[in-house]
């Protein structure tokens, strides 16, 4: 039995340095000027980053400008890529980065420009649902979206990535820069904070109990 753990483990490590050097051979590809190769590396990895924008930034065009300047930001650095992460793993860094500096341009604008700025609010296509299910799913999409909006913005940025995209603690900690044990604290504590103000409309959070 332990035979067949370290044979597993060694096999893992072995398809991990596979997947690194295949993505290592593909940045040199995209940074030598090969066009097709840059364009999968966009196509494989564009929605995921628009999801890390997302996580920081509250419009979704302004999340759209991240990505599209992070790719640009890329692009330019792919020759210093050492494949010592995943390459998409690097680029959810990126764009956190540039996400993170637009918002923080985005405030210094609204500081600067008091003209009674106020965000649009969304309204769910099905929020005029008649039937009593449609109006019950629109109830608790509400409260739930009300209990994020209870987070820190980086406590929001965190659990996305982990409970609405399947990021592995491992990613999540080299995207925002922090180790994975407080990785995981953040997360139950957003987790917990969540609970708390769901449980006052009695809603459980079972679900996200596991990070």
């Amino acid at each position: 039995m332990g035979t067949a753990k370290i044979y597993s483990i060694e096999r893992s490590q072995q398809s991990n340095q596979l997947a690194l050097d295949a993505d290592l051979a593909l940045a040199k590809l995209a940074a030598s000027g090969d066009r097709e190769a840059f364009k999968h590396i966009v196509d494989a990895n564009k929605q995921r980053m628009f999801t890390v924008a997302r996580s920081v930034l509250n419009e979704a065009g302004l999340a759209e400008d991240a990505v599209q300047e992070a790719f640009i930001k890329a692009y330019k650095a792919l020759a210093e890529f050492k494949g010592q992460s995943r390459l998409s793993t690097w680029l959810h860094r990126i764009t956190y980065l540039t996400a993170i500096d637009l918002q923080r341009q985005r405030n210094r604008h609204l500081r600067l420009v008091d003209d009674g700025y106020q965000e649009e609010s969304t309204v769910d296509s099905d929020s005029q649902l008649d039937s009593e299910s449609g109006a019950e799913n629109q109830r608790l999409r509400s409260h739930i979206d009300q209990a994020i909006g209870c987070l820190s913005a980086f406590e929001q940025t965190v659990f996305t990535l982990r409970h609405m995209q399947n990021f592995k603690l491992r990613e999540i900690a080299i995207v925002v820069d922090r180790s994975e044990g407080t990785v995981k604290n953040i997360l139950f504590r957003a987790i917990r904070k969540m609970r708390n103000e769901l449980a006052k409309h009695q809603i459980n959070l079972q679900e996200y109990e596991q990070c």
